[in-house]
């Protein structure tokens, strides 16, 4: 009669994995990983910079787990590298132009900076930034998750 025990619950656990979320039967190691830190940029690209931008390359450098101080919960922050593809470009209507004086001028609301970051908060460019179409862009980025009560929270605001 063991025997059966044992067939009835793998096949209950295994019809279980299949349609479940994955982290609803989390027992082990249910930190965040490199494909949710690859989402959370994702979505940030898409939202920052144009809906139709590809990922071609991510790779988490390094990450490292918090003890988030006064807050009373955990984080794990990684740092990455990736590579964008822009096949529209992004923020078009902010492609500096040239003065009568020959110097550039960007369109108000728009920065002239080539640094780009999703989530770096102290480098943070807070205004649109042009790239032309086709164009791929490298991404050395940060970010973090903050583990809550119904998963672990990225930066795009959403749970994991």
């Amino acid at each position: 009669m063991g025997k059966w025990k044992f067939f009835a619950l793998a096949a209950f656990a295994a019809t279980l994995g299949t349609s479940a979320p994955a982290n609803a039967f989390c027992l082990l190691n249910c930190e965040p990983g490199p494909d949710q830190v690859r989402k959370v940029f994702e979505n940030l690209i898409h939202d920052k910079y144009d809906p139709d931008a590809k990922i071609v390359d991510f790779k988490v450098d390094r990450f490292w787990r918090l003890d988030v101080e006064g807050a009373g919960h955990a984080g794990v922050e990684f740092y990455f590298t990736a590579k964008v593809e822009f096949p529209k470009g992004a923020n078009l209507q902010c492609k500096p132009t040239e003065g009568p004086d020959g110097a550039t001028i960007v369109a108000a609301g728009c920065s002239p900076s080539t640094y780009y970051s999703t989530t770096i908060q102290n480098k943070m460019i807070k205004e649109k930034q042009y790239i032309e179409p086709g164009k791929v862009i490298e991404f050395k980025d940060e970010t973090r998750l903050d583990e809550g009560s119904g998963g672990w929270k990225g930066q795009d605001g959403k749970i994991y």
